[in-house]
């Protein structure tokens, strides 16, 4: 089969494989740092808990990630003469003093998992891109939790942030799909591809994602939630794929995906459940080209 890309098709392999080195060294660390982190702690304990560590920012930083990973929640004390100290929340729900408040170290209602509906819309959502039709309610993401991390101001108020992978899928409609043409711009057409007839069009990309929220809660875990805040986004592996009739399909490779994104996310909901809206304010392709779309999701969340 032959691979009808442009010159962005060649950037867009480089962009993949320096994002598979960058992928080979995020996974490396994601085992080395717990595994450096579980090596040796230098805690001291006393009837509360854990209260104090002595230990260099190396090792600090190591077993701070690795509570992140596992989702560790810990609580700040603080005494009445003004020193503090750290101890396990499940030590602390079990005692209770009034000369001591509890800062909370943890995620918060940050949700470890989402599936949502995914569309391409113009700059005023939920209108759909007319320049890329898209299938009604064919499009969907999902996303997954790699750490978590927060800090709660108060009971009620704190901020919270989190590492997800992500991956997207639009189906365009009229058995459309994305390629370039002779003069190596990428357009929407439905022409044959490579001597077959095209039955279904689509686009589809991988993410990463960290949004930046402030969580209004209430002073319950189990209770209602408001969060929202702005999120960096960084997209690759950006395909076109066809299926053919008699169901074969291929794929062409780089189609022009804006790397980078900046988004707003808002999410609300119950104990573990909720629900995650999130617009895009940069294009989802470089200059514009071949359209103007700005990715628009709502999804529904969980923390397992």
């Amino acid at each position: 089969m032959t691979n009808n890309s442009g010159p962005t098709s060649s950037i867009g392999k480089t962009t993949i494989g320096k994002m598979k080195k960058y992928l080979v060294a995020a996974l490396v660390a994601l085992v080395a740092i717990p595994a450096f982190a579980q090596s040796e702690r230098y805690y001291e304990y006393d009837e509360y808990g854990k209260v104090g560590r002595s230990e260099g920012w190396a090792r600090r930083f190591a077993h701070n990630f690795y509570d992140g990973l596992v989702g560790a929640e810990y609580y700040e004390v603080v005494e009445n003469d003004g020193t503090k100290s750290q101890k396990k929340s499940d030590d602390s729900k079990n005692k209770s003093n009034v000369s001591k408040s509890y800062r909370y170290y943890g995620p918060g209602h940050t949700p470890d998992f989402y599936f949502g509906v995914n569309l391409l819309c113009t700059d005023q959502p939920p209108t759909l891109a007319p320049g890329l039709p898209q299938k009604p309610g064919k499009g969907f993401e999902f996303g997954i939790s790699l750490g978590q991390w927060g800090y709660h101001m108060t009971k009620n108020v704190g901020i919270n942030t989190a590492f997800y992978l992500t991956r997207s899928r639009y189906w365009i409609d009229g058995q459309q799909y994305l390629n370039y043409d002779n003069n190596g711009n990428l357009v929407l057409t439905k022409t044959r591809y490579d001597n077959h007839d095209v039955k279904q069009g689509y686009l589809r990309y991988w993410s990463f994602k960290v949004p930046f929220c402030l969580e209004i809660s209430s002073s319950s875990s189990r209770g209602p939630f408001l969060a929202f805040g702005p999120e960096l986004e960084y997209r690759f592996a950006d395909v076109s794929k066809v299926d053919f009739y008699g169901g074969h399909s291929d794929k062409i490779k780089g189609v022009n995906v804006n790397p980078l994104g900046l988004n707003a996310v808002a999410r609300i909901g119950i104990n573990d459940f909720g629900i995650l809206a999130r617009y895009s304010f940069t294009s989802l392709f470089l200059n514009d080209s071949p359209v103007e779309a700005y990715p628009f999701m709502i999804a529904i969340s969980t923390s397992f």
